[in-house]
């Protein structure tokens, strides 16, 4: 069975490898040109770009390596997505579709095992295809941004994640294609629904899967940390109480220091004292970064599972 699988996705699979290794390369190389183009401009110690020639030149230089940056990240934050899909969605819909799932039962297979065993190679190539890239994106996020992993959307271009995501979209382009039994119409659907699934899980759950550190010392929050919220609170108060928002305050502390709305009469520090208010910073710090990170791919590999489950009740319910 598990041979019988791979002969029938390997094309899909040999190409989807190829388009990996290519972007790995593209990666690399546009990845050593970005990081020494910075270690020749700091080493320079140019206070700004400007201050002499060979500051200008330095700087021109790497602000040009730099625009691919955005478009590298672009590409590890949809690629997972992309990949799972592509493999998941007709690995069902087009058994159905030829009507070869017929010829597999009749072979005293149960529609239970023949799933699971396409699945299994299935999300096993998936991982696989994903895996040896994502050493890659780990170099590039610390060599070309430098290290802030932590921060958004580094976050979800390294470490352990894509992996899981490209999982989640494999298994939910299987139970798409289980349901509407078209291939094309499944990824359709699954585009959308997986970028939805995403965005949530980003948004709400992701900053709060690891409690946060609040701090009311803004030294102690260095720009690669990943801030959550910031903002004046009471005095002895790390967050928000009952029906005060993180920005409850700022009104009172301008018009305190800016009395009528005219020029600034008093200092930020006085108000501060006067109105009893200390400025709190909530943030994921840069060493919550494995342990975020396992705790995403936790979550889409949960997902992963129930989409399996439901995958399997759709298999099982077919009348043909």
């Amino acid at each position: 069975m598990i041979w019988a699988t791979w002969r029938m996705e390997r094309s899909l699979y040999v190409v989807a490898g190829t388009v990996l290794a290519a972007i790995a390369i593209l990666l690399v190389v546009v990845g050593i040109h970005q990081a020494s183009a910075w270690t020749t401009y700091s080493s320079l110690h140019c206070s700004q770009p400007g201050s002499s020639s060979s500051c200008m030149s330095a700087a021109d230089s790497y602000y040009s390596a730099s625009r691919f940056s955005s478009t590298g990240v672009a590409v590890g934050f949809v690629l997972p997505g992309l990949l799972g899909l592509v493999l998941g969605a007709p690995i069902v819909a087009k058994e159905i579709g030829q009507g070869t799932n017929r010829l597999a039962w009749t072979q005293s297979i149960t529609r239970t095992r023949w799933l699971l065993w396409k699945l299994g190679v299935g999300a096993l190539a998936t991982g696989l295809l994903l895996a040896p890239l994502m050493p890659v994106f780990q170099w590039w996020t610390g060599a070309v941004q430098r290290g802030d992993r932590i921060v958004p959307p580094n976050f979800d271009v390294s470490g352990l994640v894509p992996i899981a995501y490209g999982i989640f979209a494999f298994m939910l382009g299987v139970l798409l294609g289980a349901l509407v039994r078209r291939t094309g119409w499944a990824f359709a659907l699954g585009l959308p629904l997986f970028a939805a699934f995403r965005l949530l899980e980003r948004t709400y759950v992701r900053p709060n899967l690891v409690p946060p550190v609040e701090t009311s010392n803004v030294q102690l929050a260095p720009s690669n940390n990943w801030v959550l919220n910031q903002g004046y609170l009471p005095l002895h108060q790390s967050s928000p109480g009952h029906g005060i928002t993180w920005g409850s305050e700022n009104a009172a502390l301008n018009r305190c220091t800016h009395p009528g709305g005219g020029k600034a009469t008093y200092s930020v520090q006085h108000c501060e004292s006067l109105l009893r208010l200390h400025y709190v910073v909530e943030m994921q710090p840069a060493s919550h970064y494995w342990t975020l990170q396992i705790a995403e791919a936790g979550v889409f590999l949960a997902g992963a599972l129930v989409l399996l489950a439901l995958a399997l009740v759709a298999v099982r319910r077919w009348r043909t």
